[in-house]
């Protein structure tokens, strides 16, 4: 089934409420490329591989669907940043894939641009106090994002945590975009919120200062859940696309592999390796 009604997508796969019977892990492994498979089975925990897993199937799901390649003819390799991409003469096909908290999730787009996505839960699990936390990450923001993060103190610690994983989705997305990672200097990148992140709505009016330099960008922003907040970044021919107003779609495991076929005979032993695995630390 080819999808061409439109020309953006995005998706999110809830992995963490994923609990696959052998059968459906068996045929969902079935489906991805050996090499890609092999990565997966180094992964010590449960929750790590059908995070990983189910991004690989979004992105075979995507390539299928809206680029017109047959599913079994779907040929990914990584570039010198390990960034998958399609082997071929395909133009026009962009997506990125991000996963943390309980989602993996997805960002497709049939036109030529810069893409970048990054899903955050809304936690705190570092072991540190707070204040301490963010004495550390102090050079990765700009006065201006400590100012929005912290309010002057007066926010809670829940509420500057939430702030601080907007900002830190936000950057991930910019960074994954133009394609350099976490290593840039980060302190470079300056974001500033300008409508609070809520339920239901699409945010993207939000501004990124690179240098002090404010940058022609399009970030949009959503909650999956109260849990967890995505930023999508966006750039076409060095301009900030206007927004399709376009929020994420949850996916299920039967959405998942759609029009799905096995590139390699059930592995049984592999199988076995997985569940025989802790689910987390």
């Amino acid at each position: 089934m080819i999808k061409m009604a439109r020309s953006s997508v995005r998706w999110a796969f809830n992995w963490l409420q994923w609990d696959p019977s052998e059968t459906e892990f068996l045929k969902a492994i079935s489906c991805i490329q050996t090499e890609e498979k092999e990565r997966i089975g180094r992964f010590v925990f449960k929750k790590d591989a059908r995070a990983s897993l189910a991004g690989r199937l979004l992105m075979r799901k995507f390539v299928n669907e809206y680029g017109n390649i047959p599913y079994n003819d779907v040929l990914f390799s990584r570039d010198k940043s390990g960034r998958p991409f399609v082997n071929g003469d395909i133009k026009n096909l962009n997506f990125n894939v991000s996963h943390q908290g309980s989602y993996t999730v997805f960002a497709g787009e049939v036109r030529n641009l810069l893409l970048g996505v990054d899903v955050m839960k809304l936690e705190y699990t570092g072991g540190k106090k707070l204040a301490e936390f963010f004495r550390i990450m102090n050079r990765n923001f700009s006065p201006l994002e400590w100012d929005s993060i912290r309010a002057g103190n007066s926010k809670s610690e829940i509420d500057q945590v939430s702030m601080f994983c907007r900002h830190w989705s936000l950057k991930e997305s910019y960074v994954k975009a133009i394609g350099v990672g976490i290593a840039m200097d980060l302190s470079r990148i300056s974001f500033k919120i300008n409508s609070p992140l809520v339920a239901g709505p699409l945010v993207t009016d939000t501004e990124l200062y690179l240098d002090g330099m404010k940058q022609n960008w399009l970030f949009e922003e959503s909650l999956l859940d109260s849990d967890h907040c995505v930023s999508v970044a966006l750039q076409e021919n060095k301009s900030a696309p206007e927004s399709l107003g376009l929020k994420f779609e949850t996916m299920n495991f039967k959405n998942l592999m759609e029009n799905s076929v096995s590139l390699h005979s059930l592995d049984l032993e592999y199988c076995k390796r997985y569940f025989s695995k802790p689910e987390q630390p």
